[in-house]
Order: C-alpha cells, then structure tokens, then sequence
C-alpha cells in the first residue's frame, strides 16, 4: 500500500508532525504550497474567512494523489477549521483513495469541524478511515 502524508504548515509546527508521520508509516510526504503565501496576519484576515466557507486557493505546483492508496492530509486549524490549502488537497484526491485527516491546533479541537470535513471527503468518492486532532505544544 502506497502512502503520501500531505500538509500545510505557516509557521511550522505542523511541517515537524507530518516529518514524523511520514517517517513512522514510510510514507512520501508532500508540502502543500498556496501560490499566494500566507504570513500571520493575512492568515488571520483572509485565511480564516475563507477556511470557515471551505474555501480552496490555487496551490503551487499542483499535488497529484494518483498511484497512493492512501492519503494523510494535515494541516492547521484555523477558526476551527483546517486551513484553506487542506480544502484544495481534498479537491485533488480521486475517488477511493483512503483518506487519514490529522489536524494540528492550539487547542486540541476541531470539533467544530469536523462533520463537515468527513462530508467534504466523502463527496470526492473517498473513505474515512480515520479523524484525529493534535494538540501543538508551544
């Protein structure tokens, strides 16, 4: 079974998870990049915005899941939603792949949104085996 472990990180921290998953399952690990950065404050003022309505941005260098049997995403929780990068990973993964969700917050929660994340996966055709958070020490 092959597996990618894909992830956004801004500042980081999420970057140092998705290295160590990927090592444990010795997964290829994919960055994704949004083609138009974020910093700290436009991660705040555009970004939250646009993860709260499950936005997707244009990504660089266009991520291909064809030939995994199984994709990791990760990404951070902003707003209480993973951030708009993990949105344009969902969009690119073809139909039944087998898709890990492991998101990465201050707080340990994405409760929020969490139905709407499995909704979003389901509707490319793929299935959940698993949704988890990561609380991020600081």
């Amino acid at each position: 079974m092959k597996t990618a472990v894909a992830y956004y990180s801004l500042g980081g921290t999420t970057r140092s998870y998705a290295r160590a998953e990927a090592k444990a399952r010795n997964a290829d690990l994919i960055e994704l990049t949004p083609k138009t950065p974020y910093n700290r404050f436009t991660a705040f003022v555009r970004g939250c915005p646009e993860a709260v309505k499950q936005k997707a941005v244009a990504l660089d260098g266009m991520p291909l899941f064809v030939g995994y049997d199984r994709v990791v995403l990760m990404a951070p929780v902003w707003a209480g939603y993973p951030a708009p990068p993990f949105n344009s990973a969902v969009e690119l993964l073809p139909p039944g792949t087998e898709v890990e969700v492991i998101l990465v917050s201050g707080s340990g929660n994405s409760e929020k949104s969490k139905a709407k994340v499995r909704l979003q996966i389901k509707k490319r055709g793929c299935t959940i085996l698993a949704q988890r958070d990561i609380r991020a020490s600081r």
